[in-house]
């Protein structure tokens, strides 16, 4: 079973199904250029009893580092690289065969700066592990934070799920 008929289920059961059924069945369902949305891919990096996380700069909301999957990338691989170029930290799957800890389906406001409308991102989370720590490549803020402190419903969720 390939990636897109995984997540098709969990996608249909969101608040956004219709609009995320058009993305799912576009051709190119992780392009930018599909307007109605596209699936990112993030990281949750625990160490110990504290999660990384990154001020968005322009929701300005703490969230886990992620973004756009590239050409020819795979959701992990999208995961890794953009943890790396928010935070320096150069990371792996935390798991031998990486499957998503958690999927999400949110709304992305319109954003002039990027001539974008609002869309839909259909967001694959991965569990990472650090290996080392490097200059990141983007200067974004970030912080770990302790779980009782983490305030996203959804990392609350998928913190839950890896400790049951």
């Amino acid at each position: 079973m390939n990636l897109l008929e995984k997540i098709t289920p969990l996608v249909r059961q969101s608040n956004y199904a219709e609009q995320a059924s058009v993305i799912l069945a576009s051709s190119s369902p992780c392009s930018r250029l599909t307007n109605e949305g596209h699936i990112t891919a993030s990281g949750l990096v625990i160490q110990g009893d504290r999660v990384l996380l990154i001020l968005h700069p322009y929701i300005k909301k703490w969230f886990q580092p992620g973004g756009h999957i590239d050409e020819g990338e795979s959701p992990i691989e999208a995961a890794i690289r953009e943890v790396y170029e928010e935070t320096g930290l150069v990371c792996i799957s935390a798991i031998e065969n990486p499957e998503p800890i958690d999927i999400d389906v949110h709304e992305i406001p319109a954003n002039p700066n990027k001539n974008e409308g609002a869309h839909l991102h259909i967001d694959l989370l991965y569990q990472l592990k650090v290996l080392r720590e490097e200059v990141p490549l983007e200067n974004i803020t970030l912080g770990w934070f302790s779980f009782d402190q983490i305030e996203s419903l959804r990392i609350q969720r998928a913190i839950s799920r890896l400790s049951a």
